[in-house]
């Protein structure tokens, strides 16, 4: 027996609406857990760029225990600190990548003379290629930059490369540079009101 039009047509529209609803019941129910693993991504990232590499178990007594936040100037600044006393501070940036924003955290020394530690929690690079700025031993590479002596470059006057760039991927390598740079400038100027 042959079926018309109308039983195809019937039969999409309730489909549609069954899955439309099973995708918004799913969405709603789920919706605490994605922020909460949001939230805890984003404290990962922050103690990284600290050189604090938690498991899940102690991810947030680390992060209670050694980070707190500050304002600067509207600029949210966290600040890692033991009994010793203020380690570092990380700022959050956002620049342009090759496809699209660039998010993450930069981490400078108390001192505001060295870069610690250089974390992305958005990038939406070319996949095995500008996406390898994600590599721990491409971010790894910035940890003791000094801010004072150059910015964060491929090669300086001598040819000394400070930072090597992903091969193949040198949109996205550079704009990893300009980023760095333009958050040096522009937000961890500001920290100099926190120095003592």
């Amino acid at each position: 027996m042959k079926q018309g039009y109308l039983y195809t047509v019937v039969f999409v529209l309730v489909a549609a609406v069954l899955f439309t609803a099973i995708l918004a019941t799913a969405q709603t129910v789920l919706h605490p857990r994605i922020a909460a693993n949001q939230a805890n991504a984003e404290k990962a990232a922050i103690l990284y760029v600290f050189g604090i590499a938690p498991d899940d178990f102690d991810l947030e007594s680390l992060f209670e225990q050694y980070v707190s936040t500050t304002q600067v100037n509207g600029l949210e600044v966290y600040i890692y600190a033991d009994q010793a006393g203020v380690k570092n501070y990380a700022v959050p940036f956002t620049g342009a990548g090759l496809w699209g924003s660039i998010h993450g955290y930069l981490a400078v020394s108390a001192d505001l003379t060295e870069i610690t530690g250089l974390e992305f929690t958005k990038q939406s690079e070319t996949p095995g290629l500008g996406s390898r700025i994600d590599e721990v031993w491409y971010k790894e590479q910035f940890r003791g930059i000094k801010i004072a002596d150059a910015v964060p470059v491929f090669a300086d006057q001598s040819g000394t490369a400070l930072v090597d760039a992903v091969t193949g991927a040198t949109s996205s390598s550079n704009a990893v540079l300009q980023i760095v740079t333009e958050t040096i400038e522009k937000r961890v100027s500001q920290l100099e009101v926190l120095l003592p």
